[in-house]
């Protein structure tokens, strides 16, 4: 036959357990604007799980207080009675443990000493942990997909998708989050955000590299150019192109060979972008 007083009374002290490791953790984990930019984890759990941990499990231990507080009534009420065995909310133990309480409450709300020091600790806690890593560029900026992340930053999405590419990133598209695409690859948002500002390499073209066979948005992605720079580069040279144009097609209409537009079509990019 199981005791449900001693399970109960088990319960909530492996609760108030876990409560108290997942409460320390969030003492001392960074701000959640760090945390997500950088993959914060510890033992395997990033910061959402230490909260949901934490919340949960304050949960159970508050359903556990209510029925030890059932089973134990009669205890508590002694612990309100005087030495006449009357019941008194003035006794010495009752007004000292409530006198605490509202200490606790007003002088954190307050900024009392030396709760105040308390508080300015772990305020330095959270502000040491944003020195040692970059921050994110805006607020919740690894939710923002690359289109917007493109829009907001200044940054052309054909560089960004070629500096993405380069790297070999999988699943990369510009409707995906920051977020999405650096947990599809192992990486962090921040990672992925140090990847996207990196100068692209200039590779020397190379003759017979096929570059005859891509179409003007693919040759865009893998050599960094703005597609819509080009095709305008394009039609101010008398051929209107559009994306599916192969770099031959465009390149036959305007006497040149592919790689000969290609590099006219990256060094207008460069131009531009000065």
């Amino acid at each position: 036959m199981i005791s449900f007083r001693r399970f109960i009374s088990l319960t909530i002290s492996f609760s108030f357990l876990v409560m108290s490791y997942t409460g320390i953790i969030l003492f001392l984990a960074p701000k959640g604007r760090v945390a997500n930019w950088t993959n914060w984890e510890l033992l395997g759990l990033d910061k959402t799980h230490y909260t949901h941990l934490h919340v949960t499990f304050m949960v159970l231990f508050l359903f556990g207080m209510i029925f030890h507080i059932y089973f134990n009534w009669s205890s508590l009420i002694n612990y309100l009675k005087n030495k006449a065995r009357t019941f008194s909310l003035l006794t010495k133990e009752f007004l000292l443990a409530f006198g605490i309480n509202v200490l606790f409450v007003l002088g954190t709300l307050y900024y009392w000493p030396p709760f105040d020091q308390f508080l300015d600790f772990q305020d330095d806690l959270k502000t040491m942990w944003e020195k040692k890593v970059d921050k994110a560029p805006y607020n919740h900026a690894e939710l923002s997909t690359l289109e917007e992340f493109s829009h907001k930053m200044g940054i052309p999405t054909s560089t960004i998708l070629s500096n993405l590419n380069t790297h070999h990133l999988q699943g990369i598209t510009l409707t995906k989050t920051i977020h999405q695409i650096a947990k599809e690859n192992s990486k962090s948002p921040a990672q992925i955000f140090d990847i996207i500002q990196t100068k692209p390499s200039i590779q020397p073209l190379k003759e017979g590299g096929g570059y005859g066979q891509l179409r003007l948005k693919e040759a865009a992605i893998q050599h960094a150019f703005d597609l819509q720079n080009a095709l305008q580069f394009i039609a101010e040279r008398g051929y209107q192109a559009h994306e599916n144009t192969t770099l031959k097609e465009a390149a036959n209409a305007l006497n040149l060979k592919p790689i000969e537009l290609l590099e006219l079509l990256k060094s207008s990019q460069i131009k531009e972008s000065r």
